[in-house]
This record gives C-alpha cells, structure tokens and sequence, in this order.
C-alpha cells in the first residue's frame, strides 16, 4: 500500500516570527551574554514651595505714575527660585490699582498695600502715592542769587510725556548725583531751587522725535537755541537738560566750556536704566549727567597728562571722562582718577574743574583708591563706558 504524504500546513508571517523569536531569546540578558537592564533611578519628591519674594523697582509713586510690572518669585526647600505667576491685589484701589501683569498705577495720594498671593502663599508691597509735582514752563525765582545749574526736560514735538518732572524722576536722579559726588570729591553741584525745591522748566521742542535725531552731533546747539528762545540764557546758569529723544550710538553731549550738557533718556536709547531709579544711588544717565556737566566746566584739557579721544581721558577706564580703547565693562565711576588731569590737581598751568563756579564745597569726602567702589554708584556694565559726543 502506497503511503501518502505528510500534510504540511502554517500561518502566514508565522516562520518570520518564529525566526525573530529565536534571534531574540539568543541576544538575550543573563547567562547567555546579554547587556543587565539598569534599575530604575526613583524620581526625586517635587520641590516644595516655602515663600514668595516680590521685586519692585520703587514704592513711592506719584499720582497717575504706572510702574512696574513688579515680579513675584517662589522660594522653595531646595534652595532654588524662580519666577511665579502670582495673582495681584490692592488693598485699596483708591488710592493705586494693580493690573494682572503686576503694573502698579497710582490713583490718589495715600498709602496701599499690593499683595502677591501664589498658591498658598501671599507677599505684601507697601506704597506710597504722593500728588504730582507741579509743572513750570518758565524758570521760576531763584532761592539764591550767583552760579548754578538750571534744569531743564526737553521733548520732541511729537514724543509721548513720560513726566520726568511731575513724577520725581528728575529730583531723584539729581539727589543720587549729589550723594555721589559728595562721597567722591567732597563736592556737589550748586542747583537752581524754588522754595527749596529743584526748579525743573518742561520744554516741549518745535522739532520731531526724528528730525532730532537725524541732527547727530548738531542736535545739543539745537537743543540750546530752543532754551534761549523759550526761556532764555542766563549769564550765571549752566543749562542740565534730560532730552526725551535719542541720537544714534551716544548717550548724551555737551558744548565744550557751556552752557548746555543733555543726556538723551529715549526708551529706545543708550540704556535699559531710568533716571532716578534711587535718590541714593547714581546709574548710568546720573553717569552721563556728571560726564557732561564736566566738559561744560571745561574737562577735560589739552594739558592733562592722560588727555585723549577728544577731550577725554585714557588712563584708566574706571573715570567718568573716560574714552580710551579698552572696552571692558567697568560698573564703578570715579571723578579723576588720581586727582591729576581734570579736578583737584591743583596746577595753575591746565584747567582744574575743582576751581569751577558750579561747585559747592561739602564736609564729607573719601580719597578714591584703586578697587574702591563707592555705594552711591551702580552703573549696569553693559552701559560702561560712558558714550558722549562732544561739541
């Protein structure tokens, strides 16, 4: 009898299973050779959230002022922070309101709390809302008679107020220039008052944010006909001007030997910095202020030893007139360093700053030695040095 053959008989794909099973079980871990699977690392417990801190630029504000947005940052157990969306309330919205992003506006003088509240957690801001200065066009009566310096903020025709005078902005920055300048030199500057207070004129300017700026270094003697022709130069006044525009890679500028220094505080200008952050520390447009004063007084000579880069000095970058080569960020500033080329050096035969009319002599005073930073002085580096353009 004849047998019949087997039936044979599989799946589709099967016998490319089977094989891929085979070369799995041969490649496989433990005694056949294969690679330990690595335990699994446990996850580390979340961190835990243990305060909030809240950064403000200032608490004193003047009615209609907004500033901000305050920022809200968690403390945690780990001993790291880092921002939080915080959620903002004022105790009474009377007196300041606060919006979602954390801008503070001033609504009445009075004193609020603005609180950031995060998860469980709240942080409380105290401020004060003072009313606005009032705002001079003309230069007012001198409290005194002689020498001083005349204030002036000047805007282009068709830039948006930012009431640098009404605000305060001015009066601090000026108060930071004098504690700085008291610590460094042992002098400040004699400043036109009214009633005791900065006498500041508002000038809005017959030219256009644009028009000025194309100007470039004409743009200070502009500056200078504007104030002759709405309030006059006065014989005895040197003219402190914070232009609300800007001119193309500087800062500010100064006629060589008066009557005008500026310094230009555009927010689209030289610095992320304001004027009068803090009355008690000077940054960069306090810098700018005092290097422009300076070359008004007539800073810095032909004969000083380290005179160079017109009218400036090169000696050491850690000087407010510097303007040598080296570019390295420096945040300090220091009125001559080593008392030799512009200020104090005592010399009949090159001008000497010290012996400018415009000074008033005060009792405190710290010799500059080198590494010495003064606490009245916080210029960010980025804005070191200083950039002017001198006329």
């Amino acid at each position: 009898m004849q047998r019949m053959p087997s039936e044979k008989w599989f799946l589709p794909g099967f016998g490319l299973l089977a094989a891929a099973v085979l070369l799995t079980l041969s490649c496989g871990g433990g005694e056949n050779g294969g690679t330990p699977v690595a335990p699994t690392t446990p996850r580390p417990p979340p961190r835990q959230l243990t305060g909030l801190e809240v950064f403000v630029e200032r608490t004193q504000i003047r009615v209609g002022q907004a500033v901000g947005p305050l920022v809200a940052y968690g403390q945690y157990d780990d001993g790291t922070t880092g921002s939080v969306n915080a959620t903002w309330t004022s105790s009474d919205p009377a007196v300041a309101e606060v919006a979602e992003d954390g801008i503070v506006t001033g609504v009445s003088a009075g004193v609020v709390e603005i609180n950031a509240t995060f998860e469980s957690f709240t942080e409380t801001v105290d401020f004060e809302v003072d009313g606005p200065n009032p705002r001079n066009t003309r230069d007012q009566p001198d409290d005194t008679s002689g020498p001083q310096i005349h204030v002036v903020y000047a805007l282009p025709s068709d830039v948006e107020d930012g009431n640098l005078d009404r605000y305060g902005d001015i009066a601090r920055s000026f108060a930071a220039i004098q504690n700085w300048l008291s610590e460094d030199i042992g002098y400040r500057l004699l400043l036109d008052t009214y009633g005791g207070d900065l006498d500041v004129t508002f000038l809005r300017l017959p030219f256009t944010h644009q028009e000025g700026d194309g100007r470039s270094g004409s743009l200070v003697f502009d500056l200078e006909q504007a104030i002759r022709d709405s309030i006059g130069i006065a014989p005895n006044k040197i003219y402190a001007v914070y232009y609300g525009g800007r001119s193309a890679g500087v800062c500010g500028s100064a006629n060589l030997g008066g009557p005008v220094g500026a310094v230009y505080v555009h927010r689209d200008g030289c610095s992320n910095s304001s004027p009068g952050m803090d009355p008690e520390v000077a940054s960069t447009y306090e810098g700018v202020m005092v290097h422009e004063l300076l070359h008004v007084y007539g800073a810095v000579a032909p004969c000083a030893p380290h005179q160079g880069g017109g009218a400036h000095v090169q000696d050491d970058p850690a000087d407010v007139m510097y303007a040598g080569t080296e570019r390295e960020p420096r945040a300090e500033a220091v009125v001559d360093v080593g008392r030799d080329d512009y200020f104090g050096h005592g010399r009949a035969d090159c001008l000497d700053t010290a012996n400018s009319r415009f000074w008033e002599r005060v009792e405190s005073r710290r010799a500059w030695s080198p590494g010495r930073r003064s606490s009245h002085v916080d210029i960010p580096v980025a804005d070191w040095p200083l950039r002017c353009e001198l006329h």
